[in-house]
Protein backbone atom coordinates (compact mmCIF):
# COMPACT_ATOMS: atom_id res chain seq x y z
CA UNK A 1 0.00 0.00 0.00
CA UNK A 2 3.12 2.48 0.93
CA UNK A 3 3.76 1.59 -2.63
CA UNK A 4 1.05 2.91 -4.31
CA UNK A 5 0.99 5.32 -2.25
CA UNK A 6 4.36 7.40 -2.57
CA UNK A 7 6.23 5.77 -4.97
CA UNK A 8 3.32 5.43 -7.79
CA UNK A 9 1.82 7.36 -10.47
CA UNK A 10 -1.26 6.58 -12.69
CA UNK A 11 -1.28 7.63 -15.69
CA UNK A 12 -3.72 7.51 -18.84
CA UNK A 13 -2.77 6.23 -21.84
CA UNK A 14 -4.96 6.59 -25.67
CA UNK A 15 -4.40 4.41 -28.19
CA UNK A 16 -1.75 5.40 -31.07
CA UNK A 17 -4.25 3.34 -33.31
CA UNK A 18 -7.79 2.83 -33.67
CA UNK A 19 -10.18 1.10 -36.09
CA UNK A 20 -13.13 -1.15 -36.25
CA UNK A 21 -10.96 -4.26 -36.12
CA UNK A 22 -7.69 -3.35 -34.21
CA UNK A 23 -6.31 -1.06 -31.28
CA UNK A 24 -3.42 -0.45 -30.23
CA UNK A 25 -1.09 1.21 -27.50
CA UNK A 26 2.42 2.20 -26.97
CA UNK A 27 4.23 2.96 -23.10
CA UNK A 28 6.45 5.66 -23.51
CA UNK A 29 10.16 4.84 -23.38
CA UNK A 30 12.12 7.36 -21.62
CA UNK A 31 13.64 4.80 -19.09
CA UNK A 32 9.99 4.18 -17.30
CA UNK A 33 9.04 1.61 -14.91
CA UNK A 34 5.66 0.14 -14.79
CA UNK A 35 3.31 -1.80 -12.14
CA UNK A 36 1.94 -4.97 -13.74
CA UNK A 37 -1.36 -3.61 -12.62
CA UNK A 38 -2.71 -2.65 -15.95
CA UNK A 39 -5.95 -2.09 -17.36
CA UNK A 40 -8.25 -1.34 -19.81
CA UNK A 41 -10.86 1.35 -19.17
CA UNK A 42 -13.62 2.85 -21.18
CA UNK A 43 -14.41 -1.06 -22.56
CA UNK A 44 -17.49 -1.73 -24.39
CA UNK A 45 -20.03 -0.30 -26.58
CA UNK A 46 -22.62 2.36 -27.40
CA UNK A 47 -25.80 2.74 -29.02
CA UNK A 48 -27.47 5.91 -30.92
CA UNK A 49 -30.83 4.39 -31.37
CA UNK A 50 -32.70 4.60 -28.35
CA UNK A 51 -33.52 0.76 -27.52
CA UNK A 52 -30.99 -0.46 -25.10
CA UNK A 53 -29.40 -3.99 -25.30
CA UNK A 54 -26.85 -6.24 -23.20
CA UNK A 55 -23.29 -7.15 -23.66
CA UNK A 56 -23.23 -11.06 -24.06
CA UNK A 57 -23.43 -12.78 -20.22
CA UNK A 58 -20.29 -14.49 -20.15
CA UNK A 59 -17.94 -11.89 -20.64
CA UNK A 60 -19.56 -8.83 -20.55
CA UNK A 61 -18.34 -5.70 -22.06
CA UNK A 62 -14.76 -8.15 -22.80
CA UNK A 63 -16.81 -9.35 -25.82
CA UNK A 64 -15.74 -6.68 -28.27
CA UNK A 65 -12.09 -8.58 -27.85
CA UNK A 66 -11.64 -11.67 -29.56
CA UNK A 67 -7.50 -11.89 -29.08
CA UNK A 68 -5.25 -9.30 -27.13
CA UNK A 69 -1.35 -9.10 -27.32
CA UNK A 70 1.45 -7.80 -24.84
CA UNK A 71 4.19 -6.75 -26.98
CA UNK A 72 7.68 -5.49 -26.81
CA UNK A 73 8.08 -4.05 -30.32
CA UNK A 74 7.84 -7.80 -32.24
CA UNK A 75 8.28 -9.73 -29.59
CA UNK A 76 5.35 -11.47 -27.47
CA UNK A 77 5.56 -11.33 -24.23
CA UNK A 78 1.79 -12.73 -23.57
CA UNK A 79 -1.24 -13.21 -25.83
CA UNK A 80 -4.74 -14.76 -25.57
CA UNK A 81 -6.83 -15.69 -28.41
CA UNK A 82 -10.96 -16.43 -28.11
CA UNK A 83 -10.37 -13.55 -25.15
CA UNK A 84 -14.47 -14.18 -24.27
CA UNK A 85 -14.72 -17.91 -24.30
CA UNK A 86 -11.87 -17.60 -21.80
CA UNK A 87 -12.93 -15.55 -19.41
CA UNK A 88 -16.47 -16.59 -19.12
CA UNK A 89 -14.68 -19.85 -17.90
CA UNK A 90 -12.20 -17.96 -15.61
CA UNK A 91 -14.98 -15.85 -14.33
CA UNK A 92 -17.31 -19.13 -13.25
CA UNK A 93 -14.30 -19.77 -11.32
CA UNK A 94 -14.32 -16.76 -8.99
CA UNK A 95 -16.85 -16.54 -5.61
CA UNK A 96 -20.39 -16.00 -6.14
CA UNK A 97 -20.12 -12.83 -4.26
CA UNK A 98 -16.99 -11.97 -6.48
CA UNK A 99 -18.54 -12.22 -9.29
CA UNK A 100 -22.10 -10.62 -8.52
CA UNK A 101 -20.23 -7.22 -6.43
CA UNK A 102 -17.09 -6.76 -8.63
CA UNK A 103 -16.91 -8.48 -11.67
CA UNK A 104 -19.82 -8.37 -12.66
CA UNK A 105 -19.92 -4.16 -12.01
CA UNK A 106 -16.42 -3.88 -13.58
CA UNK A 107 -16.76 -6.27 -16.52
CA UNK A 108 -20.35 -6.60 -16.71
CA UNK A 109 -21.40 -10.35 -17.06
CA UNK A 110 -24.58 -11.86 -16.24
CA UNK A 111 -22.71 -14.69 -14.04
CA UNK A 112 -23.71 -14.80 -10.49
CA UNK A 113 -26.54 -15.53 -8.72
CA UNK A 114 -29.14 -14.55 -5.52
CA UNK A 115 -32.03 -16.03 -3.90
CA UNK A 116 -35.10 -13.96 -4.97
CA UNK A 117 -37.66 -12.98 -2.41
CA UNK A 118 -39.93 -15.74 -2.79
CA UNK A 119 -37.30 -18.87 -3.10
CA UNK A 120 -36.66 -18.25 -7.21
CA UNK A 121 -32.44 -18.08 -8.82
CA UNK A 122 -32.08 -14.17 -10.22
CA UNK A 123 -28.76 -13.87 -11.90
CA UNK A 124 -26.64 -10.71 -11.61
CA UNK A 125 -27.76 -7.70 -13.68
CA UNK A 126 -25.30 -7.29 -16.39
CA UNK A 127 -24.49 -3.89 -17.50
CA UNK A 128 -26.22 -2.36 -19.99
CA UNK A 129 -25.56 -0.47 -23.95
CA UNK A 130 -26.88 2.81 -23.91
CA UNK A 131 -26.33 6.20 -25.00
CA UNK A 132 -24.01 8.35 -23.08
CA UNK A 133 -24.16 6.00 -19.69
CA UNK A 134 -20.64 5.54 -17.56
CA UNK A 135 -22.16 2.21 -16.55
CA UNK A 136 -22.45 1.13 -19.82
CA UNK A 137 -18.40 0.57 -19.80
CA UNK A 138 -16.32 -2.13 -18.55
CA UNK A 139 -12.63 -2.18 -17.37
CA UNK A 140 -10.68 -5.42 -17.53
CA UNK A 141 -7.85 -6.35 -15.48
CA UNK A 142 -4.64 -7.16 -18.16
CA UNK A 143 -3.92 -9.85 -15.13
CA UNK A 144 -6.86 -11.66 -15.91
CA UNK A 145 -5.80 -12.07 -19.70
CA UNK A 146 -1.67 -11.73 -19.43
CA UNK A 147 -0.76 -14.13 -16.61
CA UNK A 148 3.11 -13.48 -16.93
CA UNK A 149 1.66 -9.89 -15.31
CA UNK A 150 1.24 -11.74 -12.07
CA UNK A 151 5.03 -13.43 -11.94
CA UNK A 152 6.78 -10.12 -12.85
CA UNK A 153 7.55 -7.46 -10.15
CA UNK A 154 7.40 -4.64 -12.83
CA UNK A 155 7.91 -4.02 -16.02
CA UNK A 156 11.20 -1.85 -17.33
CA UNK A 157 11.30 0.07 -20.44
CA UNK A 158 15.59 -0.43 -19.81
CA UNK A 159 14.29 -4.04 -20.41
CA UNK A 160 11.34 -3.87 -22.68
CA UNK A 161 12.63 -0.67 -24.30
CA UNK A 162 9.22 -0.89 -27.22
CA UNK A 163 6.29 -2.01 -24.55
CA UNK A 164 2.85 -2.13 -26.67
CA UNK A 165 -0.97 -4.06 -25.69
CA UNK A 166 -2.81 -4.79 -28.98
CA UNK A 167 -6.09 -5.17 -29.04
CA UNK A 168 -8.61 -7.28 -31.74
CA UNK A 169 -11.84 -6.59 -32.50
CA UNK A 170 -15.16 -8.54 -32.38
CA UNK A 171 -17.20 -7.73 -35.49
CA UNK A 172 -20.08 -10.58 -35.84
CA UNK A 173 -23.03 -8.80 -33.58
CA UNK A 174 -24.13 -12.06 -32.44
CA UNK A 175 -20.43 -12.17 -30.83
CA UNK A 176 -21.16 -8.69 -29.19
CA UNK A 177 -24.43 -8.19 -27.68
CA UNK A 178 -27.76 -10.67 -26.09
CA UNK A 179 -30.65 -9.42 -28.22
CA UNK A 180 -30.54 -9.77 -31.54
CA UNK A 181 -33.77 -8.12 -32.84
CA UNK A 182 -32.86 -5.02 -35.38
CA UNK A 183 -33.78 -2.17 -33.50
CA UNK A 184 -31.76 -3.63 -30.53
CA UNK A 185 -28.30 -3.49 -32.02
CA UNK A 186 -28.97 -0.77 -34.61
CA UNK A 187 -26.20 2.15 -33.75
CA UNK A 188 -23.58 0.17 -31.99
CA UNK A 189 -20.65 2.27 -31.93
CA UNK A 190 -17.23 0.90 -29.95
CA UNK A 191 -16.01 3.53 -27.42
CA UNK A 192 -12.67 3.87 -27.97
CA UNK A 193 -10.69 2.13 -24.46
CA UNK A 194 -7.56 3.57 -22.50
CA UNK A 195 -5.04 2.04 -20.78
CA UNK A 196 -4.72 2.70 -17.16
CA UNK A 197 -0.78 2.01 -16.00
CA UNK A 198 0.64 3.14 -12.76
CA UNK A 199 4.10 4.07 -13.33
CA UNK A 200 7.19 3.85 -10.41
CA UNK A 201 8.42 7.46 -10.00
CA UNK A 202 10.65 6.24 -6.54
CA UNK A 203 14.02 6.48 -8.97
CA UNK A 204 16.06 4.33 -6.20
CA UNK A 205 12.84 1.84 -6.14
CA UNK A 206 12.49 1.35 -10.08
CA UNK A 207 16.61 0.66 -9.27
CA UNK A 208 16.03 -1.79 -6.78
CA UNK A 209 13.89 -3.77 -8.79
CA UNK A 210 15.69 -3.57 -12.08
CA UNK A 211 18.31 -5.15 -10.03
CA UNK A 212 16.92 -8.03 -8.85
CA UNK A 213 15.25 -9.39 -11.54
CA UNK A 214 17.11 -12.21 -13.10
CA UNK A 215 14.19 -15.00 -14.37
CA UNK A 216 10.61 -15.34 -13.58
CA UNK A 217 7.96 -18.18 -14.30
CA UNK A 218 4.79 -18.42 -15.65
CA UNK A 219 1.80 -20.45 -16.87
CA UNK A 220 0.73 -19.37 -20.31
CA UNK A 221 -2.67 -20.05 -22.02
CA UNK A 222 -2.83 -21.04 -24.90
CA UNK A 223 -5.44 -21.86 -27.20
CA UNK A 224 -6.14 -24.86 -30.52
CA UNK A 225 -9.07 -25.87 -31.84
CA UNK A 226 -10.73 -28.71 -33.89
CA UNK A 227 -13.99 -29.19 -35.72
CA UNK A 228 -16.78 -31.74 -35.25
CA UNK A 229 -19.26 -32.33 -38.17
CA UNK A 230 -22.82 -32.80 -38.48
CA UNK A 231 -24.13 -35.78 -36.75
CA UNK A 232 -24.63 -38.24 -39.86
CA UNK A 233 -28.22 -38.89 -41.28
CA UNK A 234 -29.42 -36.39 -38.53
CA UNK A 235 -30.99 -33.37 -39.05
CA UNK A 236 -34.04 -30.92 -38.16
CA UNK A 237 -36.03 -33.28 -40.50
CA UNK A 238 -35.51 -36.23 -39.49
CA UNK A 239 -38.46 -38.58 -38.11
CA UNK A 240 -39.07 -38.13 -34.63
CA UNK A 241 -37.27 -40.97 -32.62
CA UNK A 242 -34.04 -40.95 -34.94
CA UNK A 243 -30.74 -41.20 -33.63
CA UNK A 244 -27.01 -41.76 -34.74
CA UNK A 245 -23.92 -42.02 -32.57
CA UNK A 246 -21.08 -40.02 -33.46
CA UNK A 247 -17.64 -40.79 -32.33
CA UNK A 248 -14.49 -38.89 -33.22
CA UNK A 249 -10.66 -38.53 -32.37
CA UNK A 250 -9.43 -35.13 -33.13
CA UNK A 251 -5.63 -34.40 -32.97
CA UNK A 252 -4.50 -31.18 -31.08
CA UNK A 253 -1.37 -30.17 -32.53
CA UNK A 254 -1.02 -27.35 -30.63
CA UNK A 255 0.65 -28.14 -27.61
CA UNK A 256 3.23 -30.09 -28.98
CA UNK A 257 7.01 -30.12 -27.10
CA UNK A 258 4.94 -27.97 -24.55
CA UNK A 259 5.08 -28.53 -20.69
CA UNK A 260 0.89 -28.69 -20.38
CA UNK A 261 -0.13 -28.71 -16.90
CA UNK A 262 -4.17 -28.27 -16.97
CA UNK A 263 -6.63 -28.15 -19.75
CA UNK A 264 -10.25 -26.57 -20.52
CA UNK A 265 -12.50 -27.97 -23.47
CA UNK A 266 -15.44 -25.80 -24.70
CA UNK A 267 -17.74 -27.30 -27.10
CA UNK A 268 -19.87 -24.70 -29.18
CA UNK A 269 -21.98 -24.58 -32.49
CA UNK A 270 -19.75 -23.59 -35.30
CA UNK A 271 -23.24 -21.42 -36.35
CA UNK A 272 -23.75 -19.08 -33.68
CA UNK A 273 -27.45 -18.51 -35.15
CA UNK A 274 -28.13 -21.81 -33.28
CA UNK A 275 -28.29 -20.11 -29.87
CA UNK A 276 -30.74 -17.84 -31.03
CA UNK A 277 -34.08 -18.00 -29.41
CA UNK A 278 -37.21 -15.96 -28.33
CA UNK A 279 -37.24 -14.77 -25.07
CA UNK A 280 -40.04 -15.55 -22.82
CA UNK A 281 -43.19 -12.72 -23.63
CA UNK A 282 -40.94 -10.82 -26.10
CA UNK A 283 -42.48 -11.50 -29.29
CA UNK A 284 -40.77 -9.85 -32.28
CA UNK A 285 -37.51 -10.16 -30.53
CA UNK A 286 -34.54 -12.80 -30.59
CA UNK A 287 -31.60 -13.16 -28.53
CA UNK A 288 -28.81 -15.47 -27.92
CA UNK A 289 -29.38 -17.95 -25.30
CA UNK A 290 -27.60 -17.47 -21.89
CA UNK A 291 -23.86 -18.06 -22.30
CA UNK A 292 -24.01 -18.84 -26.20
CA UNK A 293 -20.79 -19.39 -28.09
CA UNK A 294 -18.49 -18.13 -24.80
CA UNK A 295 -20.28 -21.61 -23.45
CA UNK A 296 -20.21 -24.83 -23.87
CA UNK A 297 -22.93 -27.17 -25.27
CA UNK A 298 -23.75 -30.40 -23.02
CA UNK A 299 -23.83 -32.95 -25.68
CA UNK A 300 -26.69 -36.23 -25.95
CA UNK A 301 -25.14 -38.89 -23.87
CA UNK A 302 -21.86 -37.85 -24.26
CA UNK A 303 -18.18 -39.55 -23.54
CA UNK A 304 -14.99 -38.18 -23.20
CA UNK A 305 -11.27 -38.99 -23.36
CA UNK A 306 -7.90 -37.54 -23.48
CA UNK A 307 -4.65 -39.41 -25.23
CA UNK A 308 -1.71 -37.84 -24.26
CA UNK A 309 1.48 -39.31 -25.30
CA UNK A 310 -0.08 -42.51 -26.54
CA UNK A 311 -1.76 -43.37 -23.36
CA UNK A 312 -5.67 -42.28 -21.93
CA UNK A 313 -5.65 -40.01 -19.13
CA UNK A 314 -8.79 -41.10 -17.83
CA UNK A 315 -9.21 -44.53 -17.08
CA UNK A 316 -12.22 -47.14 -18.91
CA UNK A 317 -14.52 -45.24 -20.88
CA UNK A 318 -13.34 -41.88 -19.34
CA UNK A 319 -16.11 -39.52 -18.51
CA UNK A 320 -19.25 -40.66 -19.37
CA UNK A 321 -22.11 -38.32 -17.21
CA UNK A 322 -22.55 -35.06 -16.69
CA UNK A 323 -21.83 -35.26 -12.90
CA UNK A 324 -18.32 -37.42 -13.24
CA UNK A 325 -17.89 -34.59 -16.19
CA UNK A 326 -18.71 -31.67 -13.66
CA UNK A 327 -16.71 -33.10 -10.62
CA UNK A 328 -13.36 -33.75 -12.84
CA UNK A 329 -13.46 -30.02 -14.32
CA UNK A 330 -14.11 -28.84 -10.45
CA UNK A 331 -11.19 -31.33 -9.36
CA UNK A 332 -9.06 -30.03 -11.71
CA UNK A 333 -9.71 -26.04 -12.01
CA UNK A 334 -11.60 -25.46 -8.25
CA UNK A 335 -14.56 -24.29 -7.26
CA UNK A 336 -17.63 -23.16 -9.98
CA UNK A 337 -20.14 -20.73 -9.79
CA UNK A 338 -22.13 -21.70 -12.67
CA UNK A 339 -26.25 -22.05 -12.78
CA UNK A 340 -27.82 -25.16 -11.43
CA UNK A 341 -28.95 -27.21 -14.07
CA UNK A 342 -26.43 -25.40 -16.69
CA UNK A 343 -24.04 -28.40 -16.88
CA UNK A 344 -27.23 -31.47 -17.99
CA UNK A 345 -28.65 -31.11 -20.93
CA UNK A 346 -32.35 -30.82 -19.22
CA UNK A 347 -33.60 -30.08 -15.66
CA UNK A 348 -36.87 -32.02 -16.32
CA UNK A 349 -40.85 -31.03 -17.05
CA UNK A 350 -42.10 -27.85 -15.08
CA UNK A 351 -45.43 -28.29 -13.59
CA UNK A 352 -48.76 -26.66 -15.54
CA UNK A 353 -49.01 -22.96 -14.86
CA UNK A 354 -50.91 -20.16 -16.41
CA UNK A 355 -48.58 -17.86 -18.28
CA UNK A 356 -49.69 -14.65 -17.54
CA UNK A 357 -51.40 -15.59 -13.67
CA UNK A 358 -50.56 -13.24 -10.46
CA UNK A 359 -50.76 -15.96 -8.31
CA UNK A 360 -50.02 -19.72 -8.48
CA UNK A 361 -51.27 -22.50 -6.15
CA UNK A 362 -52.57 -19.29 -4.27
CA UNK A 363 -48.88 -17.83 -4.20
CA UNK A 364 -47.91 -14.94 -5.94
CA UNK A 365 -46.05 -14.91 -9.05
CA UNK A 366 -43.05 -12.46 -8.70
CA UNK A 367 -42.90 -10.41 -10.45
CA UNK A 368 -46.50 -9.98 -11.51
CA UNK A 369 -47.92 -10.95 -14.11
CA UNK A 370 -44.31 -13.53 -15.00
CA UNK A 371 -44.55 -17.35 -14.63
CA UNK A 372 -43.35 -18.95 -11.87
CA UNK A 373 -40.29 -20.07 -10.97
CA UNK A 374 -38.96 -23.99 -10.64
CA UNK A 375 -38.78 -23.33 -6.88
CA UNK A 376 -37.10 -26.55 -6.04
CA UNK A 377 -33.63 -24.79 -6.48
CA UNK A 378 -33.43 -25.23 -10.43
CA UNK A 379 -33.06 -21.77 -12.35
CA UNK A 380 -35.79 -20.52 -14.43
CA UNK A 381 -36.38 -22.54 -17.22
CA UNK A 382 -37.26 -19.90 -20.22
CA UNK A 383 -38.60 -20.76 -22.65
CA UNK A 384 -40.09 -24.02 -20.32
CA UNK A 385 -39.77 -27.07 -21.39
CA UNK A 386 -43.16 -28.38 -21.74
CA UNK A 387 -43.41 -28.74 -25.74
CA UNK A 388 -45.54 -28.01 -28.16
CA UNK A 389 -49.22 -30.06 -27.50
CA UNK A 390 -48.81 -29.15 -23.71
CA UNK A 391 -51.60 -27.66 -21.90
CA UNK A 392 -49.87 -24.30 -20.01
CA UNK A 393 -52.48 -22.53 -19.28
CA UNK A 394 -56.24 -23.29 -17.68
CA UNK A 395 -58.05 -22.29 -20.59
CA UNK A 396 -55.78 -25.13 -22.49
CA UNK A 397 -53.89 -22.81 -24.82
CA UNK A 398 -50.86 -23.87 -25.93
CA UNK A 399 -48.48 -22.04 -25.81
CA UNK A 400 -47.62 -21.41 -29.81
CA UNK A 401 -51.37 -19.87 -29.60
CA UNK A 402 -49.94 -16.83 -27.46
CA UNK A 403 -47.65 -15.91 -30.61
CA UNK A 404 -44.08 -17.74 -28.65
CA UNK A 405 -42.29 -20.39 -30.34
CA UNK A 406 -42.53 -24.24 -29.19
CA UNK A 407 -41.73 -24.36 -25.29
CA UNK A 408 -37.70 -25.37 -25.18
CA UNK A 409 -34.85 -25.85 -22.69
CA UNK A 410 -34.56 -22.60 -20.70
CA UNK A 411 -31.48 -20.79 -21.53
CA UNK A 412 -29.05 -21.27 -19.13
CA UNK A 413 -29.68 -25.22 -19.22
CA UNK A 414 -27.05 -27.13 -20.94
CA UNK A 415 -24.22 -24.27 -21.53
CA UNK A 416 -21.59 -24.77 -18.89
CA UNK A 417 -20.08 -27.76 -19.79
CA UNK A 418 -16.70 -27.32 -20.12
CA UNK A 419 -14.21 -30.04 -20.18
CA UNK A 420 -11.07 -29.63 -17.53
CA UNK A 421 -8.45 -32.62 -17.26
CA UNK A 422 -4.47 -32.69 -15.74
CA UNK A 423 -1.95 -33.47 -18.28
CA UNK A 424 1.00 -32.45 -16.37
CA UNK A 425 3.33 -33.91 -19.06
CA UNK A 426 5.49 -32.52 -21.62
CA UNK A 427 3.14 -33.39 -25.10
CA UNK A 428 4.44 -34.80 -27.99
CA UNK A 429 0.93 -36.27 -28.85
CA UNK A 430 -2.91 -34.78 -27.69
CA UNK A 431 -6.28 -36.50 -28.88
CA UNK A 432 -9.71 -35.78 -27.88
CA UNK A 433 -11.57 -39.09 -28.34
CA UNK A 434 -15.40 -37.72 -27.67
CA UNK A 435 -18.60 -39.44 -28.74
CA UNK A 436 -22.57 -37.75 -28.45
CA UNK A 437 -25.64 -39.04 -29.75
CA UNK A 438 -27.86 -36.92 -32.40
CA UNK A 439 -31.40 -37.00 -32.38
CA UNK A 440 -34.09 -35.20 -34.33
CA UNK A 441 -36.35 -32.89 -31.80
CA UNK A 442 -39.07 -34.52 -30.41
CA UNK A 443 -42.58 -34.68 -31.79
CA UNK A 444 -45.37 -33.35 -30.07
CA UNK A 445 -46.89 -35.69 -27.96
CA UNK A 446 -48.71 -33.94 -24.57
CA UNK A 447 -46.04 -35.38 -22.47
CA UNK A 448 -42.98 -35.19 -24.14
CA UNK A 449 -40.26 -32.71 -23.30
CA UNK A 450 -38.21 -31.12 -25.93
CA UNK A 451 -34.73 -33.29 -26.59
CA UNK A 452 -31.26 -31.04 -26.38
CA UNK A 453 -32.61 -29.22 -29.26
CA UNK A 454 -29.76 -28.77 -32.39
CA UNK A 455 -27.54 -31.56 -30.40
CA UNK A 456 -26.62 -33.02 -33.71
CA UNK A 457 -25.08 -29.66 -35.20
CA UNK A 458 -21.67 -29.22 -36.30
CA UNK A 459 -19.57 -28.14 -33.45
CA UNK A 460 -16.14 -26.21 -32.83
CA UNK A 461 -14.07 -27.85 -29.71
CA UNK A 462 -11.99 -24.85 -28.26
CA UNK A 463 -8.70 -26.35 -26.47
CA UNK A 464 -7.78 -24.13 -23.56
CA UNK A 465 -4.03 -25.10 -21.90
CA UNK A 466 -1.90 -24.35 -18.99
CA UNK A 467 1.81 -23.84 -21.04
CA UNK A 468 5.02 -23.60 -18.84
CA UNK A 469 6.88 -20.25 -19.84
CA UNK A 470 9.95 -18.65 -18.68
CA UNK A 471 11.88 -15.03 -19.55
CA UNK A 472 15.49 -15.12 -18.46
CA UNK A 473 17.82 -11.96 -18.37
CA UNK A 474 20.48 -11.84 -20.85
CA UNK A 475 22.90 -8.95 -20.05
CA UNK A 476 20.77 -5.68 -21.15
CA UNK A 477 18.52 -7.96 -23.25
CA UNK A 478 15.90 -11.19 -22.25
CA UNK A 479 14.68 -14.60 -23.78
CA UNK A 480 11.31 -16.41 -23.77
CA UNK A 481 11.40 -19.68 -23.85
CA UNK A 482 9.20 -22.82 -23.03
CA UNK A 483 9.90 -24.34 -19.83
Amino acid sequence: MSIFSNSVKSQIIDPVFASNQRIEFRLANRGESYMPTMRIGNLGLKKTSVKQNQYHFGPGAASVITRMQLLDGNEELDSLRRVGNWLTFKNSLHTNSQNDNVFGKMVGGKIGWATGATGELLHANPKLVRDGAANTLGTLDLREVFPILNSLSHLSTKLFPNLRVVLEYTTDTKALVNNQTTDRHTGLERFVPILIVDEIVDDALAASLDAQFQSASWVAVESDESAVPQVPSISATSAVGAEAVQSVNLRINGFQNKAVSRVMISKVYQDIANYIYVPEAEVGETAIRALGQYGSKALHKEEFNLRVNGRNVLAGRGVTSPAANTMLLSDTWGDLNICPGSNVESVGLDSKYSLTATTTGGVANVPVNQPCKNWSGSNETSPRILYFGGILDAAGTAWTAQGQPTAQQGPWVGNSSWIGVGVHDRVSDMQIQLSRTGNATSGGATDAPTSSAGNYQALNILVFAEVAKRIDRVGGSYKISYA
